[in-house]
């Protein structure tokens, strides 16, 4: 079960970036207390990870970013 509502979902989308990214940052250093800075990021090079890694590391710049190259990419697969 999701925490959020789809109507909390439409007004978190509708925040400005400003508050998107302190929301984010704020979750960031909530981990980061939970886990005692220890943990990494896993970095696809997508946007998404990209995003994330740069804003784990403004505040953390220690955490170390894993990339995995599988090998796989899944937009030219083709698959039988």
């Amino acid at each position: 079960m999701s925490r959020f509502s789809r109507s909390d979902l439409l007004t978190l989308q509708n925040y400005p970036l400003y508050i998107k990214i302190g929301r984010t940052q704020a979750r960031i250093m909530e981990f980061h207390r939970e886990m005692n800075g220890r943990f990494y990021v896993s970095f696809s090079g997508g946007k998404d990870s990209t995003v994330l890694l740069h804003l784990v590391r403004q505040l953390y710049p220690e955490i170390p970013a894993v990339f995995v190259d599988t090998g796989l990419d899944y937009g030219t697969e083709v698959f039988m």
